[in-house]
Parts: structure tokens; C-alpha cells; sequence
């Protein structure tokens, strides 16, 4: 009786856990919508909002920083519904992927350490601040080019479109858009990041040993952190914030990532960076506004109206992928 009660105990805590993630997702540092870094978006906003009001006297900051037709909009409310499903689906499965990933830096380190008989030849043993400076720019680099490539993907692989058609089946975007995932990109992402950030941790360890970490804040890395914490919100929310010309270049922009989600044609497979906008420029893909475009957001043809509920979402993309191969079977007929 108690083991069963032991047992009962542990199931109870684990539900419990579960049904109150989505919301501690608002106070964990390594959530993308962490209260701190949606205060730094509000801040920002403030500035901006103190711009507009020059022109535009009769809002005042609650209406332009929540707009009525933006969060109540069915595509929002769609959102705030989906989020907790997709938060559940993060916890008990990409987490644990994710966990088990981190496994491949030591992997890598001992593999390469086998083959070439030398264990780290450049090792730094006293290991100063700079050096993990370096070490967490160079691991940031690597995982925001393996983010670009894998939305590179997404939008160029039919079958990887069909799942990310559910984050561009947004019509109007918010701080949660970025929640507004397949359970099949998500998995697909982070394994791809994961393993690659993971290499590029093993190789730097097999080359100059251990002892170098990364910079932590808050629980991210510290080049995360600074992102967040810089308005990370306001790409996936109506405030234009357009950076300089030669900013862009470097930094992709929230207004470069709100024209990302645009369904005007000219902006088709435009800006597919997260933190940078070098792999955009380095690939033809980058697009710099000259000045404050007016968009439309979602899919073309009405096609958002094919994710107009949760089910709909996690479903869909698989119908379309099954309508590809009925398509393929017959023309090969």
C-alpha cells in the first residue's frame, strides 16, 4: 500500500507540473517570453510609442501597445488556446530530445581524441573570462546559422512547409506566435541545433579542453540573454521597429521579421534569420525596408483559414502531406 501510495504521490506531482508549466513559462529565464524580457520589449515600445504620438495624438499607450483587433482577433484567441497544448508537448518531449542531445559534445570530444591520439592540443587550463567570451559567441554563431538553415529548409522543402505553414497561419502575430509550432518542426529544430551546437561544443573541447564554459545568465547563454532582453518580443508583434541600413546587414530587425511574416509576394523567402542578418545577406535573402511598410499577415489564398482551430493545426499539415503523395502516385500512374 505504500508503494501504491508512493506511486499515487509522484503521478499527482508530475499532473501537477504539468498543468502549471504553461504558465511558469512567464518565469523561467530560458522562456522566450520570461517576464523580464517582455518588460525589456515594453520599454522599448515606450520610446517608440513616444515617437508616435507625435503623429498620432488620439492613442494612448494601452491601445498602441494592445491593440483590440490584434489580441482579440479569432487567429489570437486560436493562439492562447494552442499554446498551452504546444507547452505541454515542449516539456515532455522536446525537453528530455534536447537533454538526451547534449550527450553528442562529449561524444565528439572522446571520438576525436580517439582518432588523432591527442587529447586537447591547444588546452587552456587557467581558463579567463575572455575565453568563454569567445567560446559562447562562437556557440551562438554556430546555432543561429543552424537555425537560419533549418527555416532556410522550411520554406524551400515541401514536405518541412507543410508543418511550418502553422507558424505562418498567424494573421496577426504576437508574443505567443512564437509558440504557434508543429510538434514535427519543433522536434525537428531543436535536434537539428541541438546537434550542432553539440558538435561545435566538442570540437572547441577536443581543441582547447574543458575547462572553458559558457557565459550564463538567467539560465541561457549570455548572447541569448542580451537578444531577449533587446526586444526579443517585438519581432512577432505589431510595432515597427526598423534598424539602420547598415545595422540590418548585421541584426535582423523586428520590422525585418514582421515582413518575414508578410503575404505580399515581394517578401516571399525574406529574412530567414533569428539574430543575425549576415546569413540572409550572405544567402540573397535579406530585405531591408526603406521605410514603414504596411502588411498583411498569414498565408496566401486564405489558406490561414485551413488552421482555424487547434486541432486543425497539429492536424493539417498532415493532410496537405498526404494530398502531395495522392498528387505524386497519380501523375506516376
Amino acid at each position: 500500500m505504500a508503494v501504491f501510495d508512493a506511486v499515487m504521490f509522484v503521478l499527482e506531482k508530475r499532473i501537477f507540473d504539468l498543468i502549471i508549466y504553461p504558465f511558469q513559462l512567464f518565469f523561467l529565464g530560458s522562456s522566450q517570453i520570461y517576464w523580464v524580457y517582455l518588460l525589456g520589449s515594453v520599454l522599448i515600445a515606450i520610446v517608440i510609442y513616444v515617437y508616435v504620438k507625435k503623429w498620432q495624438e488620439d492613442v494612448t499607450f494601452l491601445q498602441y501597445i494592445l491593440p483590440k483587433e490584434v489580441y482579440t482577433h479569432p487567429s489570437s484567441v486560436i493562439q492562447y488556446k494552442y499554446f498551452f497544448a504546444i507547452a505541454l508537448f515542449e516539456i515532455v518531449f522536446v525537453e528530455p530530445i534536447a537533454i538526451y542531445l547534449d550527450n553528442i559534445a562529449d561524444i565528439t570530444n572522446k571520438a576525436l581524441t580517439e582518432i588523432t591520439n591527442i587529447t586537447a592540443p591547444w588546452a587552456i587550463s587557467n581558463a579567463h573570462i575572455w575565453h568563454n567570451l569567445i567560446f559562447t559567441l562562437f556557440i551562438g554563431l554556430l546555432a543561429d546559422f543552424a537555425n537560419f538553415f533549418y527555416h532556410y529548409l522550411s520554406h524551400k522543402n515541401q514536405t518541412l512547409w507543410q508543418f511550418h505553414k502553422v507558424h505562418h497561419s498567424a494573421e496577426v502575430i504576437t508574443p505567443l506566435t512564437v509558440y504557434r509550432t508543429h510538434p514535427v518542426e519543433l522536434l525537428v529544430g531543436i535536434i537539428i541545433i541541438t546537434i550542432a551546437t553539440g558538435l561545435g561544443t566538442g570540437i572547441w573541447s577536443y581543441l582547447f579542453g574543458t575547462e572553458i564554459k559558457r557565459l550564463l545568465v538567467c539560465g541561457v547563454s549570455l548572447d541569448l540573454f542580451i537578444f531577449y532582453l533587446a526586444g526579443y518580443n517585438l519581432p512577432h508583434s505589431h510595432i515597427w521597429l526598423a534598424y539602420p541600413k547598415w545595422v540590418s546587414h548585421i541584426f535582423i530587425s523586428p520590422a525585418q521579421h514582421q515582413i518575414h511574416h508578410s503575404v505580399d509576394p515581394k517578401h516571399y523567402d525574406k529574412n530567414f534569420g533569428y539574430i543575425f542578418g549576415i546569413w540572409d545577406w550572405i544567402f540573397g535573402s535579406l530585405y531591408i525596408p526603406t521605410s514603414y511598410e504596411k502588411l498583411n499577415f498569414g498565408l496566401a489564398n486564405g489558406e490561414s483559414n485551413l488552421f482555424n482551430s487547434v486541432s486543425n493545426i497539429f492536424l493539417q499539415p498532415f493532410k496537405s502531406i498526404w494530398q502531395q503523395i495522392k498528387q505524386i502516385n497519380q501523375t506516376t500512374v
